[in-house]
């Protein structure tokens, strides 16, 4: 399983930018960030790689002081690797 997480340093940007995408229709939800990610508040949005454009256009059109990064999670036989985006 993959997908993307969207880290914001403040968890107040982190709940905004969910609704943000929900009122969008973009599907995402709110996760804990991989400690491997190394940045942010410890939540992070997730959306499905598929929308990663999608979300990155929406990102740059909100205000946001507090972005960290997109990172692509992949979950595997009960490891978990982080790449930056």
């Amino acid at each position: 399983m993959e997908y993307v997480a969207v880290a914001f340093r403040l968890r107040s940007e982190t709940v905004a930018f969910s609704r943000f995408l929900s009122k969008n229709g973009i599907m995402n939800e709110i996760v804990n960030t991989p400690k491997s990610a190394g940045v942010g508040c410890g939540l992070s949005v997730k959306v499905p790689p598929s929308m990663f454009m999608a979300v990155k256009r929406a990102l740059f059109s909100v205000s946001t002081k507090s972005f960290a990064g997109f990172f692509l999670v992949s979950l595997k036989r009960g490891e978990v690797s982080v790449k930056t985006l």
